[in-house]
């Protein structure tokens, strides 16, 4: 027996819901794909599809809307550093497109796109609070951020101001669509309390908006980042497109070279 082989002795055999295959059909969970998903006269829909693969459920017209309309919106923001690594990457190793949007998305993370998760656990906290001590929690939670000089996720932006346009926009097309119930109630409340504390107003910049109706579809919020991905990855491509026309990779490159300087 090789003692380098996997111990499987003993385990429970681990089993599949996504997908499994005959020898003349291919099924995605219990649909049959050609049969059932791309039968003659269907209108497939990439979005209801993946959404329905990811959670094993169906989803409402509304809940297609709005997620179409927050996987656009986390598509592009220019030349942010996940689009600057993947045209650094593509420079580099033009044979690799797969592994130069792989870069980019590696900076899907706390800081940027994937910061939805950051404030979705916020609003998880007090939407399962009592209702008279949502105020309290809201309040302790702003100040908590304040005391650590800590950025409250979901709220401010360095270019949008005094609001973003598209956090503006997502939620009215959540509430046209049946999600403005109680992560919206809670993102509004957050809000609130931290323009009263701020003396000030402060935008909902648009993470924080996608993050309360991505918890009124009941997205897990450790799936969340999954949705920034699945947009960005399409922004990528596009900076890849361009970069094959218009070069800018190179000149990303010389410009930090000759803007650094060496110090010991």
């Amino acid at each position: 027996m090789n003692a380098n082989a996997p111990k499987t002795s003993g385990m429970k055999t681990p089993t599949t819901a996504l997908s499994h295959h005959t020898t003349d059909a291919i099924f995605y969970r219990e649909k049959n794909l050609v049969e059932d998903i791309l039968k003659p006269g269907s209108s497939p829909d990439f979005v209801s599809e993946a959404m329905a693969h990811i959670l094993g459920r169906e989803i409402s017209g509304g809940e297609r809307r709005v997620m179409n309309a927050i996987l656009i919106t986390m598509m592009e923001h220019g030349l942010t550093p996940s689009a600057i690594a993947t045209r650094s990457i593509y420079m580099s190793a033009p044979e690799n497109l797969q592994g130069a949007v792989a870069a980019g998305l590696m900076a899907v993370g706390s800081q940027f796109v994937g910061t939805v998760e950051n404030n979705a656990r916020l609003l998880d906290k007090i939407v399962a609070a009592p209702e008279g001590g949502q105020r309290a929690l809201a309040e302790e939670i702003v100040a908590d951020h304040k005391a650590r000089r800590a950025h409250l996720p979901g709220f401010g932006h360095h270019l949008h101001r005094p609001d973003d346009p598209r956090a503006i926009r997502l939620l009215e097309i959540g509430a046209e669509n049946g999600l403005a119930g109680r992560h919206v109630a809670a993102l509004g409340l957050l809000a609130q309390v931290v323009d009263e504390k701020a003396g000030k107003h402060i935008t909902i910049n648009a993470t924080g908006a996608v993050s309360a109706l991505l918890g009124e579809m009941g997205i897990p919020v450790e799936l969340m980042r999954g949705f920034s991905v699945l947009g960005r990855t399409a922004g990528l491509v596009a900076h890849i497109a361009e970069e094959q026309q218009r070069p800018a990779g190179r000149f990303i490159w010389d410009l930090v070279d000759n803007t650094i300087p060496y110090e010991a």
